[in-house]
């Protein structure tokens, strides 16, 4: 039981089950792909919820699953460890609870890949030592195949991070490797996902690297306007018996932009009241929060070209649909090829993206409003 003034609705991680918003087609594509073993790979910038999509999605339709985070991979053997652990695991819970059932399918396994040693029950994997890392690292992701069809159950591998054995001296021979297993794989569906969605589409999308074109491609955007609204009414009315005032609910909106990290952190806040709150409430609360974030928001500034800082500021002031305009170029005080160049490496680091409408805008709705707010100072 959460203590009073809690808000589990908007939880800080990951969100599945009531703390979900919406996501239905998305989740039924998931779904689908995950029954026919299409491999997928999951794009969105930072902080759009890729791993709550696809916990919601396993805990719903009861897939057996495993998520294995690269982040802290620094060599091959960190990324050999990190899948036999996560293949373990995910084995564990595929077996039978049965010992003598269990006993019998490991038997079978071992048969199949004679290189294999179980230490039983606690059901971790060991390879031959003989075997090359990437010849290992194969042999774990087709045994855990091996695994599911003994059983007769559809798994799923998540990938997270993945994007971090790109960067790694052996990712040549680690993504060929994966490759081999996905390719043979089935009864496990892979989905790979990460933070830096741009080095990630480079993994599958350069034909010189081995993953080229071997997922299909799902890309998240931001949750729209009405599913939010029948989702925070319901919440409105379990926390405080009534639904937001519309002009409320369209502030939340106007703030955090329909980003979903940001919805959740100014909710999450919001709901803490014992009564519903105002727009005066809501801009306060709003204010404060990224007050409180200037510090991150002003260490990533900085951190900038001249060149992006112009931009940035000027997009925050005024989201343009023709940045390379003569009056958009007079406005940053740069040539069109410089801003060309600026606003690409922006949309390369997540800083801005192009909306619907055509329109680009800071990705960040803190950042947008801290600058708008020192503009105005």
């Amino acid at each position: 039981m959460p203590p009073p003034n809690t808000s589990p609705q908007f939880p800080q991680g990951i969100a599945t089950e009531d703390a979900f918003c919406n996501r239905e087609k998305e989740r039924e594509l998931l779904k689908k792909s995950i029954e026919r073993h299409e491999h997928l790979v999951l794009t969105a910038p930072r902080r759009y919820g890729k791993t709550s999509l696809i916990m919601q999605v396993l805990h719903e339709n009861t897939f057996p699953g495993t998520r294995i985070d690269f982040f802290f991979s620094t060599s091959q053997s960190d990324v050999l460890k990190a899948i036999s652990e996560g293949v373990s695991a995910l084995m564990n819970d595929l077996l039978p609870e049965g010992q003598a059932t269990r006993s019998k399918i490991i038997n079978q396994l071992i048969t199949l890949n004679p290189k294999l040693t179980f230490q039983f029950l606690g059901q971790k994997l060991e390879l031959s030592s003989k075997q090359s890392s990437e010849k290992n690292l194969t042999e774990l992701l087709l045994t855990l195949d091996q695994c599911a069809q003994e059983t007769k159950k559809t798994c799923v591998m998540v990938l997270d991070e993945f994007q971090q054995i790109g960067e790694l001296k052996e990712n040549h021979s680690i993504e060929a490797a994966i490759r081999h297993a996905v390719e043979r794989s089935q009864y496990v569906t892979y989905i790979f996902c990460g933070s830096a969605r741009h080095l990630l589409n480079k993994m599958f999308s350069d034909k010189s690297r081995p993953l080229y074109h071997l997922c299909d491609l799902i890309t998240l955007d931001r949750i729209e306007t009405p599913s939010y609204q029948t989702f925070l009414n319901h919440l409105a009315k379990k926390n405080w018996g009534k639904k937001l005032p519309e002009d409320c609910f369209l502030e939340i909106m106007h703030l955090t932009e329909n980003h979903p990290y940001y919805v959740n952190t100014l909710c999450r806040k919001l709901w803490h009241n014992d009564t519903l709150p105002d727009l005066s409430t809501i801009r306060k609360t709003w204010h404060d929060y990224v007050t409180q974030q200037a510090s991150w928001i002003v260490s990533d500034f900085s951190k900038l070209t001249l060149n992006r800082r112009k931009l940035l500021i000027a997009l925050a002031k005024q989201p343009s649909c023709e940045p390379q305009s003569h009056a958009f170029s007079m406005e940053v005080n740069s040539s069109p090829s410089v801003i060309q160049k600026s606003l690409a490496d922006l949309i390369q680091l997540d800083l801005v993206y192009k909306r619907t409408d055509g329109y680009y805008v800071l990705l960040n709705p803190a950042m947008s409003y801290f600058l708008s707010m020192e503009l105005a100072a």
